[in-house]
C-alpha cells in the first residue's frame, strides 16, 4: 500500500502543469504512442490514478487520448470516463465502440451509468442498454426517466437495507451479500415489509449490537429521505444545513428507491457555482475552453446584444441633456464616475443576494431583510462616497457646486444600485427565472441610466453655478 502512494505521488509530481518535466513528460508519452510502445506505456503510467491520466488529454490529440486510454484497466476505464469534462466525454463516446463503454459500465454504480448514458446519442444509448443484463438494463432505463438534475437522475440504486422485523443477524447477513455491489456503504436503511422507509442503522451500530436483537431496537426513525422530483439544488442544500454523509430517496409511496451520497453532492455544488459565475456574466453554463469559437460566439451574442439594448437607452438619456453637456464640457468628464461606482455597488448586492438566495439563507418568507439591509448599506457607502467625491472634485475644480451636484447624484445612485440590485434577484426568482441570468444586466442598465439622469439633471438645474 505505502508502496502504491508513493507511485502515485510521484505521477503527480510529473504532471504538475507549472514544473519543469510537464512538457518533457508529455513528449514521451506521445513518443511512446506513437512507436506502438505499451510496454513503456504501462511504465511510465505505473501508479497513476485514473483522473490523473485525464489530466494528460488536455495535450494529447483525439487519437493519442484513446490509445492510451484503451492501455488501462476496464475499471480504471470507467473512473476516467466519469472524470472526464462533459464536451470530452460526449466527443469520446462516440469513439468508442458500444462492447466498450458496456464494459465499463460493470464497475460504476447507477447514478454513474445513467450520467454517462445520458451523453449517448439515442440509438447508440440503447445499443448499450440492450447489451447489459436485463435487471441493469430495467433500472438504468427507468432512472434516465426522471427529470433531469433532480434526486432521482442523482441517486444511485445501490443501496442496503433491512426489514424492520428482522433481527441484527438476519441484517448483517443482508449486508455482506449487498457490500459486494456497492463501493460505500455509510447507512443501514431499515424499511417494513412493504419496502417503505422507516429510519436508519449507522453501519457501525449494526455490528456492534448482539446478533439476537431486534433491527426495531437499533432503528434511528430521524431519516432524512427526498423524494425523487426534489430539485438537486435543494438536495445540496440540505446536505449542507445539516451535515449529512448520505440521504435516501423515495417514490410517491414513501417507498427507498435509491440513496444520494456527499460525494455526488459535491459534484452539484461545483456545477451550480460554475454556472451562476457563468451567467451572471451572459455566458453559457456549457461553456469549456475546449468549445469551438463559433459556438461561444452564437452563445453570447444573445446576451450582448441585450446589453448593447440597454446601452442605447442610457446614451438617450445623455442625449436628452446634450445642450447642457455642450455649455459645460467637464461634465462628460465626471460622468463615468457617477455611472461607474453605481454599476459596482448593484454587482455586489446583486452576489451577495444571488448567494443567499442558492445557499436557501434567502426566501419570500424574508426577503424584506435583505432588501432593508442592502438599503442601509446604500445609504451608508452613499454618504461616504458622496462626501469623498464632493470634496475631491471642489479641491481639484474649486467649484463648490459641482461638487454637491456630483456628490448628490452619487449619493442617490449607490441607494438606487443597492434596492435594484436587491430586489431584482428576488423578483426574478419569483419570475421563475434563474436571479444568475439577467440579474446584473438590468442592474448595470438601471444604474447607468439614473446615474446619467441625476447628475445631468442636477446639473441643468445648477448650470448657471457651473459655467
Amino acid at each position: 500500500m505505502e508502496e502504491e502512494r508513493k507511485k502515485e505521488s510521484e505521477f503527480r509530481i510529473k504532471i504538475a502543469r507549472d514544473s519543469d518535466s510537464y512538457e518533457e513528460f508529455v513528449g514521451q508519452i506521445k513518443s511512446s504512442i506513437e512507436s506502438k510502445d505499451q510496454s513503456g506505456l504501462k511504465l511510465m503510467l505505473d501508479g497513476a490514478h485514473p483522473a490523473d491520466v485525464v489530466t494528460l488529454f488536455k495535450d494529447l490529440e483525439r487519437e493519442e487520448e484513446l490509445y492510451l486510454f484503451r492501455l488501462l484497466s476496464v475499471e480504471d476505464q470507467a473512473y476516467s470516463l466519469i472524470k472526464m469534462e462533459e464536451e470530452t466525454l460526449e466527443s469520446f463516446l462516440e469513439e468508442l465502440s458500444v462492447d466498450e463503454i458496456s464494459k465499463t459500465l460493470d464497475h460504476i454504480e447507477t447514478d454513474e451509468t445513467t450520467y454517462l448514458l445520458s451523453y449517448l446519442p439515442g440509438a447508440k444509448r440503447e445499443l448499450v442498454l440492450a447489451n447489459l443484463s436485463k435487471t441493469d438494463s430495467f433500472e438504468i432505463r427507468s432512472q434516465l426517466g426522471f427529470r433531469e438534475y433532480s434526486a432521482g437522475r442523482l441517486m444511485s440504486k445501490d443501496f442496503a437495507t433491512v426489514t424492520i422485523t428482522d433481527n441484527v443477524r438476519k441484517g448483517i447477513i443482508n449486508v455482506r451479500k449487498k457490500a459486494k455491489e456497492i463501493e460505500d456503504i455509510y447507512q443501514i436503511y431499515v424499511t417494513n415489509e412493504d419496502g417503505v422507509l422507516e429510519g436508519f442503522i449507522p453501519l457501525k451500530d449494526l455490528f456492534l449490537t448482539p446478533i439476537n436483537t431486534k433491527i426495531a431496537k437499533i432503528t434511528n426513525f430521524s431519516v432524512f429521505a427526498f423524494h425523487y422530483d426534489v430539485d438537486q439544488e435543494e438536495v445540496a442544500n440540505t446536505f449542507k444545513k445539516y451535515d449529512l454523509v448520505s440521504a435516501a430517496v423515495t417514490d410517491d409511496l414513501g417507498r427507498i428507491i435509491g440513496r444520494i451520497t456527499v460525494d455526488d453532492v459535491l459534484e452539484i455544488v461545483e456545477e451550480e457555482a460554475s454556472e451562476d459565475i457563468l451567467l451572471m456574466a451572459g455566458v453559457s453554463e456549457d461553456e469549456r475552453l475546449s468549445t469551438p469559437i463559433l459556438q461561444s460566439v452564437k452563445r453570447r451574442i444573445i446576451w450582448l446584444n441585450v446589453n448593447l439594448l440597454t446601452a442605447f437607452v442610457s446614451s438617450t438619456v445623455v442625449a436628452f441633456f446634450e445642450d447642457t453637456i455642450s455649455q459645460i464640457v467637464v461634465l462628460a468628464t465626471l460622468m463615468p464616475i457617477v455611472a461607474g461606482l453605481g454599476g459596482n455597488a448593484g454587482t455586489q448586492s446583486v452576489t451577495v443576494v444571488i448567494r443567499n438566495i442558492a445557499t436557501g439563507d434567502l426566501s419570500f418568507s424574508n426577503w424584506w431583510d435583505a432588501v432593508r439591509k442592502e438599503f442601509t448599506i446604500g445609504v451608508l457607502n452613499g454618504l461616504a462616497l458622496g462626501t469623498v467625491t464632493f470634496t475631491m472634485i471642489y479641491l481639484v475644480k474649486g467649484n463648490l457646486t459641482l461638487g454637491l451636484v456630483v456628490g448628490t447624484a452619487m449619493f442617490v445612485n449607490m441607494i438606487v444600485a443597492s434596492l435594484v440590485g436587491s430586489l431584482v434577484p428576488i423578483l426574478l426568482k419569483g419570475m421563475k427565472i434563474d436571479p444568475a441570468i439577467a440579474s446584473s444586466i438590468f442592474v448595470t442598465a438601471t444604474t447607468d441610466v439614473c446615474g446619467f439622469f441625476f447628475f445631468l439633471g442636477l446639473a441643468t438645474v445648477f448650470a448657471k453655478y457651473l459655467v
